[in-house]
Parts: C-alpha cells; sequence; structure tokens
C-alpha cells in the first residue's frame, strides 16, 4: 500500500508523547511494507533523516504561527497554524490515501479538492477536554481565556470528524466521544519504543515522580503529591522532567531531589531503580506514554483512577490509590515489597498482547484497505 501521512509534527526524534506515537508507528507500518510519503508540519523542531529510513519521500511544512488571522479563526489555532498550500498541491501529485496524524493536522480534510479522497485521522487526545483542563490548570488569566476559548473552537471542529474514512482514537473513553461523530471507529492503543519488560528485581530506595513541567497538568499533579502525599513520607524521593528546576527548585531539601532535564538514557535509569513511579493525574484523556515506559521499565506503579481509566487493561499491573491516605498507606507497604519474576512476567504476558506495535499497525493497516 501506498500512503500519505500528514504528521502534526516532525516525529523524530521521538521524544514526547506525541512524537513517539507517531514515529513508531511509521516504522511499524513500514515494516508491513507500506510506502510511506510523510508530510510534516514543525516549529522549533529540526528535518530529521532518520525518518528516510522508514519513508519514501519526506517533506516539511512550517507552521503559520505569527499571522494573528490564525488566532481570529474560528478553527482552532493549533489547526489553523497547519495549513499549507504547498501540502495540498503535493497531495495532488498523487491518488494515494491520506493518513492525518494528529486533529491538528487536519486542516486541509474537508477541502473540495480532497472530497474523493480516502481519509483516516489519528486522535491522540480529546482535544477540547484536553484544552478545557488546561485552562482551570493555568494561572495566567490572559492564558486561561486563550485556552477556553481554543476548548470551545475544538468542541466545534471535533464534529467534522464525519468526513473521514474512518477514524483510529488512542483510548476507550476517546472512542466513546468521536463516535457520535463517526460510527466508523476502532481504538488503537499508542505505539511506543518498548518490546520487552525490563523492570529490575529486587528492592529500590526512592520514590519517583516524572513528567514535563512546561505542562499545566504535570505541575498540578506533582502540587498534589508535594501538599498532600510527601510531606507525610519519610522516604527518598526524586522529582526528574523538564524544566523541573525553573517550577520546583524551591521544594529540594534532604528528603527531596531535583533532577533537571535528564536525557533519556537518564530517565530510564531513574526509572529503571526507583521502588516506586507514582504517576497521578487530573487528565483522563488520551493515554499517558510515561505510565507505559513505567510498567515496561520501571518497578512499582502507584496511580490514581484517572491515570488508568483511558487504559482499563492495565489496571490489574498497578497499584490504584483514590485518596492522599491511600497513597501513603501503599507507598509505605510498597516500599518494602520486592519487584519479583512473577510480577515481571504478569506484566510482559499482557503488555505484549495490548501494545503490540506489529499487531496494532497490522490493524489499522486492515482498516484501511477494507475502506
Amino acid at each position: 500500500m501506498n500512503l500519505n501521512i500528514v504528521s502534526l509534527d516532525i516525529p523524530y526524534p521521538p521524544n514526547y508523547g506525541g512524537a513517539i506515537d507517531i514515529f513508531f508507528r511509521i516504522k511499524a507500518l513500514a515494516e508491513l511494507n507500506c510506502k510511506i510519503t510523510l508530510h510534516c508540519f514543525y516549529s522549533d523542531r529540526q528535518p530529521a533523516f532518520s525518518l528516510e529510513a522508514y519513508c519514501e519521500k519526506v517533506y516539511y511544512y512550517p507552521r503559520k504561527q505569527k499571522r494573528i488571522t490564525r488566532f481570529l479563526s474560528l478553527k482552532p489555532y493549533l489547526v489553523a497554524s497547519r495549513d499549507s498550500v504547498a501540502l495540498l498541491s503535493r497531495l495532488l501529485e498523487n491518488n494515494y490515501p491520506i493518513f492525518f496524524d494528529g486533529l491538528q493536522s487536519t486542516f486541509l480534510a474537508d477541502k473540495p479538492d480532497l472530497i474523493k479522497r480516502k481519509k483516516y485521522v489519528r486522535i491522540h487526545n480529546l482535544e477540547s477536554q484536553y484544552m478545557k483542563h488546561l485552562a482551570c490548570s493555568e494561572k495566567s488569566i490572559i492564558m486561561k481565556m486563550g485556552l477556553y476559548l481554543e476548548s470551545i473552537k475544538y468542541r466545534l471542529f471535533e464534529k467534522k470528524i464525519g468526513c473521514f474514512d474512518f477514524v483510529f482514537p488512542i483510548s476507550n473513553p476517546d472512542k466513546t466521544f468521536y463516535a457520535k461523530y463517526n460510527k466508523k471507529i476502532k481504538t488503537i492503543p499508542p505505539f511506543h519504543g518498548n518490546k520487552d519488560v525490563q523492570s529490575l528485581i529486587g528492592t529500590g530506595k526512592y520514590i519517583l515522580y516524572h513528567g514535563n513541567f512546561n505542562v499545566s497538568e504535570n505541575i498540578t499533579a506533582i502540587r498534589f503529591l508535594l501538599d498532600n502525599v510527601f510531606n507525610g513520607l519519610d522516604f527518598s524521593i526524586i522529582i526528574a522532567g523538564m524544566n523541573a528546576s525553573e517550577k520546583l527548585s524551591s521544594f529540594q531539601n534532604d528528603k527531596i531531589k531535583i533532577v533537571n532535564n535528564p536525557n533519556k538514557h537518564h530517565m530510564n535509569l531513574l526509572i529503571r531503580e526507583a521502588q516506586i513511579n507514582i504517576l497521578p493525574t487530573f487528565q483522563a484523556t488520551g493515554v499517558k506514554l510515561k505510565l507505559i515506559n513505567s510498567l515496561y521499565i520501571g518497578r512499582h506503579c502507584l496511580v490514581n483512577p484517572k491515570m488508568i481509566e483511558p487504559t482499563p487493561n492495565l489496571e490489574e499491573l498497578c497499584v490504584i490509590c483514590d485518596s492522599p491516605d491511600h497513597f501513603i498507606t501503599k507507598i509505605r507497604e510498597y516500599m518494602e515489597k520486592p519487584f519479583n519474576r512473577e510480577m515481571a512476567q504478569k506484566r510482559q504476558d499482557i503488555l505484549s498482547k495490548i501494545l503490540n506495535n506489529r499487531v496494532n499497525a497490522k490493524l489499522i493497516f486492515e482498516e484501511m484497505k477494507a475502506y
């Protein structure tokens, strides 16, 4: 099969959630002999020659970020800034199906020139709800208003999902929402870079929370832990992630260590050597890839119900806590509980069925052939 993929961003390096999902899906489809013409929008990421190993051709299109008309558009800004005459022209050079990777990439999807084309879309998140949650977490009044407006625009824009021949949401809650607008829909779990469970057997010495602290959702989560959970514990705690020092340096003390901007190797080492990866969230949208990574390479994972809600099949691999006191009780229990081979094998058995990149790429491939 020949296929155009329109990506919301350059998916290499695969160092954040959206890029990870896109890159490893491209890789898996290429391994199924799908001949891919990749079209990437970009802002601050650079062209990546590594993508040419999996694609027949790769094209790049700058986002139109600085035009005031993009903010005034009825379409969400993250969609409106991904308009491109050059992209439309290239899509019209062939008659291949078009796979839009991310709702943000779909500006051209309902253009008259593309009405008769086979079109598919990968949904990474319930964007209107996600923007609303970001607005609730935001402190700046101007940013809060902007995010609420973006949420409203997404709610209107999401209704246009009916123009696609098939929709591939990342989670079941997202499927339930988007099925109102398109019945040709199937949940495909996230693609990722893990193969086998590599969790260390035995006992670690610290609790880890990790995330990108430029994202307000993660700031909300870590403040919940600092104010309600960590202050009731005597264990060593590490907080690691992008811009951790800028946001959280005032909380560092003898018990809490801040690790700022660790590279991939260092972050994976922190996850592997922790006794507990603690991962609450207050947004049950999309799927949190940091949970998947923690299950593949970490020991015990403590989460709240909203973290596991999009992927209920993973609940038996996690310790679910529904209150600060519950977190404290389970932390004290699991800090003393060695991670054993039976636990690792159970993870391998479940994860290899649910999160198998090749199997999930075949599901996408088969639906595209059928529609």
